[in-house]
C-alpha cells in the first residue's frame, strides 16, 4: 500500500496540465492572440494563422483579442 501512494505521488507530481493554445496572425506583426481561429479579430489576416501556447504569445508581447475577453 505504501509503495502504491508513493508510485501516485511521483505520477502527479510529473504531471504537469496543457498549456492552452492561442492563434495568431503570421510570424511576424501580430498584436493580438486569439482563443477560437474563427474570432472576428482574424477576419483581415492576411497570413497564415498560426496556432502557439498562450505564454509564447504573451512572450512576444502579444495581448488577448478585444473580441474576446
Amino acid at each position: 500500500m505504501k509503495h502504491a501512494i508513493i508510485l501516485l505521488f511521483v505520477i502527479f507530481a510529473s504531471f504537469r496540465p496543457l498549456e492552452t493554445k492561442v492563434y495568431i496572425c503570421g510570424p511576424v506583426g501580430a498584436k493580438k492572440y486569439h482563443y477560437t481561429e474563427n474570432c472576428r479579430g482574424l477576419t483581415a489576416c492576411r497570413h497564415e494563422i498560426t496556432k502557439v501556447p498562450v505564454s509564447k504569445a504573451q512572450g512576444y508581447g502579444l495581448t488577448l483579442c478585444g473580441w474576446e475577453d
